[in-house]
């Protein structure tokens, strides 16, 4: 065996990437199960070649699993059959030794939907928990995730809750799920697990905001929460969450908000699901959360009008100077009315906030605004890296915006590095250029000369025309390609008449 092989770290790393990549190099996803099989089998093998490969793939066959099943699957069979009585023979210590040796090597649990237990018969799981009550099912698990659960085994999942854990998904089968067994597993939730860094509670079923507070409130170490709660519960414990950096809540239901008081100091990140924006407003009226990133997502899209109106609300409660990223998107497609489509006023209760560097107003009409307007608008936003404006849909009103608001954006924000807008490319200059393709093609190199790729429409965006469109904007990436080839080989002669001007120089003085 050559002596690279006998290093454990060169060993473990290619263990982990038999497990994370396929038979051509490229990352499986979780999900990818003839992969994850021919992986784990492969895994299997080394662990019966020798000694010191058995127990660094060991632990990386047993990294990863979906559910408890193979775990349970490695106890004697004989435990698997019943009795004349219709019991199950005892478990005995052996017996848990040989669970032991392997669920201390699984670090993450659950990725897919199959549950936490997979097949397994409760009454052969609830023996197993009789023996080990004093103890944990996976003692270093560090992410577990459970998407699936039998609610006469929602009591188990405490077995599961161990001190190196770092992260928690949630996600309730039922709607009874966060009513009778969870509140009181949660509500120990910082004895178990003091080191958790991320809780996820998802789903269509809202948590009760005094089961949330008892699971967070005593984790000290907590840096980003999802949660699902009622609009009309009182989230003013939400500021005794000291270590948050991200946030992301769901409003569930349209009943009228209590009034909550949460104030804290900094996020890095806050995502509001609601309703309506102006929802949102009314949900975070008593709220003072500056953010570094602020989304606002709502179920239904509104007017123009009520959009600023919202965002006036969010001003000092959720919009800061400290703001720099800032996404509003809907769930719904956005309804294609005019009185939707976004113009200056609707702009201007953000255009104070000339920190911000990427916004993304992607699900909104952009049709009325003129090449003026949109000058006007950039200009409040020097610092400007990535900007979205309209893309995501086809609007039936066409753009007012030309060529021309292209160069005046371009000059306003000179740090822009993406952007998604919608304009009318049909109006360039026809003297520089015999076709229009070839013309749309010189007019985007000049104003932006580093352009190597674009996208021409969202794949949400189902207008007329779609295959044409993109036909001719292939042409045009043609043409632009064609260009940048030929500045690419003009420099190129520069630099070697500028390389021979010199060598001519050099020879004319040696010889003088």
């Amino acid at each position: 065996m050559h002596a690279c092989r006998l290093i454990p770290e060169i060993v473990k790393h290619i263990f982990s990437n038999i497990l994370f990549y396929d038979t051509v190099g490229s990352l499986v996803n979780f999900g990818d199960h003839y992969f994850q099989q021919v992986a784990r089998r492969s895994l299997a093998a080394l662990s019966r070649v020798c000694r010191s490969f058995k127990d660094l793939a060991l632990d990386a066959l047993w990294l990863k699993l979906d559910n408890l099943e193979p775990l349970f699957a490695c106890l004697p069979r004989d435990l698997w059959t019943m009795t004349g009585d219709r019991r199950l023979r005892p478990i005995t210590a052996a017996d848990w030794l040989v669970f032991e040796q392997y669920a201390s090597r699984v670090r993450i649990l659950g990725i897919t939907d199959s549950g936490l237990f997979g097949g397994i018969d409760a009454e052969f799981v609830y023996a197993v928990m009789g023996f080990c009550s004093q103890s944990l099912l996976v003692p270093n698990l560090r992410m577990l995730h459970c998407k699936g659960c039998p609610p006469v085994l929602h009591s188990c999942i405490r077995y599961l809750l161990g001190p190196n854990l770092i992260y928690l998904l949630l996600v309730p089968p039922t709607e009874g799920f966060w009513s009778n067994v969870m509140p009181s597993v949660l509500s120990g939730l910082s004895r178990h697990s003091p080191q958790l860094e991320v809780v996820e509670f998802v789903g269509p079923h809202a948590m009760c905001p005094r089961a949330s507070e008892l699971a967070l409130c005593g984790l000290t170490h907590l840096r980003e929460a999802t949660l699902v709660l009622p609009s009309c519960g009182d989230l003013s414990w939400l500021s005794r969450l000291v270590s948050l950096q991200e946030l992301r809540i769901t409003f569930a239901g349209v009943l009228p908000p209590l009034r909550s008081q949460f104030r804290t100091s900094y996020l890095d990140k806050l995502v509001v699901c609601s309703f309506s924006l102006t929802s949102s407003g009314n949900e975070v009226a008593g709220w003072v959360v500056p953010c570094r990133q602020l989304q606002l997502v709502p179920a239904f899209p509104e007017s123009a009008a009520a959009v600023e109106c919202a965002l006036r609300m969010l001003d000092k409660r959720l919009l800061f100077d400290a703001l720099e990223h800032i996404l509003l998107d809907v769930v719904l497609e956005p309804a294609d009315h005019i009185d939707n489509a976004f113009t200056l006023q609707t702009f201007t209760p953000l255009m104070r906030f000339s920190g911000l560097k990427e916004i993304s107003l992607s699900a909104f009409c952009m049709s009325l605004l003129d090449v003026d307007a949109l000058g006007s608008i950039v200009k409040s936003w020097p610092r400007l890296e990535c900007l979205y404006l309209g893309t995501k849909c086809f609007w039936r009103t066409p753009p007012k915006i030309t060529f021309r608001g292209l160069v005046a954006l371009l000059s306003a924000c000179p740090n822009l590095r993406n952007l998604g807008l919608v304009f009318d490319a049909t109006k360039v200059d026809s003297a520089t250029a015999e076709k229009l393709g070839r013309g749309v093609a010189v007019s985007l190199s000049a104003v932006l000369p580093c352009l190597g790729e674009f996208s021409v429409e969202s794949f949400l965006s189902r207008g007329p025309d779609r295959v044409a469109r993109e036909a001719k904007w292939i042409e045009v990436l043609e043409h632009i390609s064609h260009i940048l080839t030929k500045k690419q080989e003009s420099n190129t002669t520069g630099l070697e008449t500028r390389v021979v001007t010199r060598r001519s120089t050099r020879k004319v003085a040696r010889r003088g």
